[in-house]
């Protein structure tokens, strides 16, 4: 194996991350060694285990995994990228403990190093939601990509919020397999992404979404970022987890103020009052950025994707509800009975014309166009 197949192939055992591999690169300058070590010299590597040492020595015909692997990504159109790959992304050279596979659906240009990453709860209110998809799509108006986690929530309008700007681009990172999307019902959404951007997994094609991988997936967010921007956030939100990594990275902490009355904006009001720098609007953030180039884009006014355009990346289901919408709210019983479809059915399709920015909720579960 030479020294690429052989990353892969130690990050396909699945016990390998940057410190292991930092710890055998030492000792095993051909990397392809590895596998033909002993047990005894493996366990004697800093932060390997014995059951570390046991898997990668239990670890078959590596090379041809490796083989299985690629062409799998090949038939999928992904990338499989190793660190000196001439497209791995350079924004986590510095990072303490790198990348160094990646699986990568879309395209990541040079220019992608400039962008904000938009967090927040998987459960936004009215306001987070309205928040998320606005400043997103200004930050893609100044000339940035908007960086996320394809979530629920905060993060989906992140990156649709992005999409509504033309030539507006957006980078996901998720904590599972490319062929193994989580949120399943974000499909649609990905498939917008890889056309106007790029998703990258850490994790081979079909890695199940485990909750371990979130946190670590969560340093990649803050690191391919200028700075990370909290829409809303609970206080033992997991996007604390995104926020700490960024501060050790040295990057700027941008959160946005919400009513004192709702829970989703505990989390955001302290990072305000440990230091945070509160956003009203993008100008906020690349004041704070010290970048004028961006300002000045946002303020020379890119119009914003029209209502017709957004009309055309509707499906005919999503057509039919919003036809049968009014600039009244009327409740979902009668959506249900106008369209004749399931009420799970109609919820999914009233969020995604929420989170394009085409339908507000209303109290009492109700919905009106705007």
């Amino acid at each position: 194996m030479d020294e690429r197949e052989a990353l892969l192939a130690l990050h396909l055992t699945g016990v390998i991350g940057p410190r292991r591999l930092k710890a055998a690169r030492e000792v095993f300058p051909e990397l392809s060694d590895v596998f033909g070590a002993s047990e005894e010299s493996l366990t004697r590597l800093p932060d390997w285990t014995f059951s570390c040492a046991q898997k990668v020595l239990a670890f078959k015909d590596p090379l041809q995994k490796v083989e299985v692997e690629l062409e799998k990504a090949e038939r999928a159109g992904a990338t499989v990228l190793v660190e000196r790959d001439a497209e791995f992304p350079k924004v986590f050279e510095n990072l303490f403990d790198p990348p160094f596979v990646l699986w990568k659906a879309g395209n990541y240009l040079p220019e992608d190093k400039n962008s904000i990453a938009v967090i927040g709860c998987r459960r936004p209110s009215a306001y987070g939601k309205q928040a998320a998809l606005r400043l997103s799509e200004d930050v893609a108006k100044a000339g940035y990509a908007v960086v996320s986690g394809l979530a629920r929530g905060i993060d989906s309008l992140a990156h649709l919020g992005a999409l509504r700007v033309p030539r507006g681009r957006t980078i996901a990172f998720l904590g599972s397999g490319l062929l193994n999307l989580y949120p399943p019902e974000n499909q649609k959404l990905a498939q917008e992404i890889t056309e106007r951007g790029a998703i990258f997994s850490e994790y081979p094609l079909f890695a199940k979404p485990l909750a371990l991988h979130f946190p670590q997936r969560n340093r990649l967010i803050s690191g391919a970022a200028k700075g990370v921007l909290v829409v809303e956030a609970k206080k033992d939100s997991g996007s604390f987890i995104t926020v700490d990594h960024a501060i050790e990275q040295g990057k700027p902490v941008f959160a946005v103020p919400g009513p004192i009355t709702h829970t989703e904006s505990e989390g955001t009001h302290a990072l305000i009052q440990q230091g945070a720098k509160l956003v009203m609007g993008v100008e906020d953030i690349f004041h704070e950025l010290n970048d004028m180039r961006a300002e000045t884009v946002f303020k020379s006014g890119n119009a914003r994707v029209s209502t017709a355009a957004l009309l055309e990346t509707l499906t005919e289901e999503e057509k039919k509800m919003l036809e049968k919408l009014t600039y009244t709210p009327l409740h979902v019983d009668i959506l249900l009975r106008e369209t004749g479809m399931a009420l799970r059915r109609v919820n999914e399709l009233l969020l995604a014309l929420e989170m394009r920015g085409l339908v507000q909720q209303a109290p009492g579960h109700c919905y009106f166009k705007i």
